[in-house]
């Protein structure tokens, strides 16, 4: 393992993103195969750092949703890959998303992320049970995201000046995986912005 690093991460998503779209898939395809060759290196990581002991202490579980009050940068690969799973809910689900949305951004507007978590604004695709909408299709800073006290993360959320213990090597991970999606992408022709997904996600509804 030595010698191995984030940019190492950075390269096999890029690799990854890169031959999908050299093949003459879409965006949506391209992030699949950055997501997969992410998974894929975070494991050989864990591995080869014996981080099975800090995963399994990380107190991320269904139904913990602290974390999902936050601003979410995104590339338009990510959007498209989201819009897909939208898409693909019955009509009720996709117009409370939505509307979910539309609430966010009248409430945040302008707002940064310090602000956006103070005023404790839900992410559109967060459920009432506390479950990610499109939980299989959610964006590379979600998988990034852990944490290894969820009393921490609540007390966070309510405003105390907590920080959370996080397993440094999965935020940077998905971090740099993030980026070589980006830089596939921009080698292939796109052209990928920067996003924040409730107004992305707001911007899919008025498409």
């Amino acid at each position: 393992m030595a010698g191995i690093g984030y940019s190492d991460a950075r390269r096999a998503a890029f690799d990854a993103a890169a031959a999908a779209l050299t093949q003459g898939q879409g965006p949506v395809q391209a992030t699949r195969a950055a997501i997969a060759a992410t998974d894929t290196f975070f494991a050989m990581v864990s591995t080869a750092l014996n981080l099975e002991a800090q995963l399994a202490a990380m107190a991320c579980a269904a139904g913990c949703s602290w974390c999902c009050h936050q601003i979410v940068g995104i590339t338009d690969a990510e959007l498209a890959l989201v819009a897909e799973a939208i898409a693909a809910k019955p009509a009720k689900a996709r117009k409370a998303i939505f509307a979910r949305a539309k609430a966010a951004m009248a409430r945040g507007k302008g707002m940064d992320q310090r602000q956006w978590w103070a005023a404790r604004i839900r992410c559109p695709l967060l459920e009432d049970d506390g479950l990610c909408g499109i939980h299989e299709a959610r964006p590379l800073p979600c998988r990034a995201h852990n944490s290894a006290d969820a009393d921490a993360c609540r007390r966070s959320f309510l405003g105390e000046p907590v920080r959370t213990p996080v397993l440094a090597a999965q935020q940077g991970i998905w971090a740099n995986a993030q980026a070589g999606l980006a830089e596939a992408l921009l080698q292939a022709g796109y052209q990928p912005r920067p996003l924040a997904l409730a107004e992305a996600v707001l911007g899919l509804a008025k498409g």
